[in-house]
């Protein structure tokens, strides 16, 4: 699969493991040097840059849907955050700027084991995986979200935290588990969230989580785990 292909399937939300193509990816260059490409999916910003090491490095749009990518020295990836410019709203002056940790240079938070014993039938601790855990993740402090879909062609996790967007955090399949996760940084208990699943044959429906430890007002969502985990 070409990483146009990929782009357009990302693009059209349809995407089984955006984490391939976003993130951070190590690499070498076209003269063989160690570098690490980073790529960001952004729907209507009109810029994003790269913090890490003190250094600040913009990204190109690689596709006019919103696709940043930018690339950094060297072969480690460090820890690194991304500034994201907006266009002003209307009668407003200048750029909205939101700088956040990226969602898709987490590892994830459900293991192999977890896995095997969900494909067995046989885990027991479930509701501490699934559903939306508040965390600590890799030394920083979010939420992670997990849910069984096994027949979805793609899910994505919509909120406060993104307003409601399904556009901002495609989840990724945990091999053919059918388990889509993702970790979303800086997102705290109580946030409210659904579940946005594409089913195999495109049809998208907003879904309620049945892992979820509290409910809103009809409508309105679930809310995230108070405590973390």
């Amino acid at each position: 699969m070409t990483e146009d292909t990929d782009l357009e399937r990302l693009i059209a939300g349809q995407h089984h493991d955006p984490h391939h193509l976003l993130g951070a990816h190590p690499g070498r260059d076209g003269e063989g040097r160690d570098h690490v490409v980073i790529r960001a999916w952004r729907p209507d910003a009109v810029g994003v840059v790269i913090l890490a090491n003190g250094q600040r490095t913009e990204m190109r749009r690689v596709h006019p849907a919103g696709v940043f990518a930018g690339e950094l020295e060297g072969p480690d990836v460090p820890d690194y955050r991304l500034e994201t410019y907006y266009p002003g709203q209307a009668g407003e002056a200048g750029e909205a700027v939101v700088t956040v940790d990226d969602p898709y240079r987490f590892w994830p938070t459900l293991g192999p084991l977890d896995l095997h014993l969900l494909a067995e039938g046989r885990h027991e601790g479930l509701w501490q995986h699934l559903g939306a855990q508040v965390r600590v993740h890799q030394g920083t402090s979010g939420t992670s979200f997990a849910v069984w879909a096994p027949a979805a062609r793609s899910v994505r996790v919509v909120g406060d935290f993104n307003g409601w967007d399904g556009r901002l955090h495609p989840m990724r399949v945990l091999g053919s588990s059918g388990v889509w996760e993702i970790f979303l940084p800086g997102v705290g208990p109580g946030a409210r969230y659904k579940f946005e699943v594409v089913s195999e044959h495109g049809q998208v429906s907003l879904r309620a989580d049945p892992f979820a430890f509290a409910t809103g007002t009809p409508g309105h969502g679930q809310h995230c785990h108070p405590e973390p985990v």
